[in-house]
């Protein structure tokens, strides 16, 4: 039994790990699933290897543990602008980042100065600002996501959240013009 428990906590920190180096890369809702679908095929095929089936679930928690990044709220995962980024911190204002700067803290949102609109960023999405200034997000289903629900907001959009209480995005709005 002693074995079996070691397996699944090596196969659970191991592909926890594994998966979350690649953060900057894949979204959590992706990295989740492809760690849960790659667990559910070694438990599949573990037939009577218990080593193949306690790593097999021990990649299943693994992966589950990912989906906790969908709660830390959104992220700048990469900027390579060379011009200033403004960001609305998830827990606060609008704060301006130098070139090529990511900050550690989750965010709402973002632009660029000439945008003339604001990137909506969802909890677990992590938005990508490349060399011309195009906002993006990582790879994965949470771009999906994202696109199908936020992405670029007009300026009607921001202040039609000042009138529901949130004045930051009103602010956010006027960096980009």
């Amino acid at each position: 039994m002693k074995k079996q428990i070691n397996t699944l906590a090596i196969s659970t920190i191991g592909s926890y790990g594994l998966l979350k180096s690649q953060q900057s890369k894949i979204d959590p809702y992706t990295r989740g699933t492809i760690g849960i679908a790659i667990g559910l095929g070694m438990i599949f095929l573990s037939d009577k290897n218990q080593l193949l089936l306690f790593s097999g679930i021990g990649a299943v928690i693994g992966s589950a543990i990912q989906f906790t990044d969908v709660q830390l709220g959104g992220k700048l995962a990469y900027n390579a602008y060379n011009k200033p980024v403004f960001v609305l911190q998830e827990h606060g204002g609008v704060v301006e980042l130098k070139p090529n700067e990511v900050p550690e803290y989750p965010i709402d949102g973002l632009t660029i100065k000439g945008m003339n609109g604001v990137f909506k960023v969802s909890g677990g999405i992590y938005a990508k600002v490349l060399v011309d200034g195009t906002i993006t997000e990582t790879f994965g289903i949470g771009a999906l996501l994202n696109k199908a629900r936020w992405g670029i907001m007009s300026k009607e959009w921001t202040y039609k959240q000042t009138l529901k209480g949130d004045s930051r995005w009103a602010t956010l709005y006027e960096k980009s013009v």
